[in-house]
């Protein structure tokens, strides 16, 4: 049975780890269109960077709850590039002992990416997402919203990210 749950977690890794590759990709790809080589040069180096997380991350079953808000922060980087000065995200309670916490590694990057493609990609204005960390009793509350914008059309995807995690946790 234990040989079997942790086949199924390395399945959901599997389909994790590409998904997120594909959506960094798309991010450099837009800054090639745009014909600025130097941040798309930018762009590349810190996909590097963010590979390097992942792989080293993917062969462990937890990691801890500061080196995934690290890495959501270099994701967010290498999306600034993308979307400039209208990326704004809030992180509150990131300073509440995370380094202590563990949590099953890319867990918070799809969640932040998912705030992204229903706020930047669905209106021209700033976004507004916010995370946060809230220490309950002995459990952690961790929160990614973002608005809902009543006239922003749909932006449909595979709900791959979202529910991965979901059976992840």
């Amino acid at each position: 049975r234990l040989a079997l749950e942790e086949q199924r977690m390395l399945a959901l890794r599997a389909q994790l780890e590409p998904h997120f590759l594909f959506n960094a990709l798309n991010a450099i790809s837009a800054l090639v269109r745009s014909g600025d080589k130097p941040l798309a040069l930018q762009g590349i180096g810190l996909l590097s960077e963010l590979l390097r997380y992942v792989l080293s991350a993917s062969s462990n079953n937890t990691t801890t709850v500061a080196a995934e808000l690290h890495f959501v922060q270099d994701y967010l980087a290498l999306q600034r590039l993308r979307y400039g000065e209208r990326l704004h995200v809030h992180i509150d309670g990131a300073a509440d002992a995370l380094d202590r916490i563990a949590c099953p590694p890319l867990l918070l990057q799809p969640l932040v990416e998912n705030a992204l493609r229903h706020d930047l990609d669905c209106s021209e204005g700033p976004s507004d997402i916010h995370l946060s960390f809230i220490r309950e009793a002995d459990a952690l509350l961790l929160r990614v919203s973002n608005p809902a914008r009543c006239d922003a059309p749909a932006n449909p995807g595979a709900g791959l990210g979202l529910a991965n995690t979901r059976d992840r946790l």
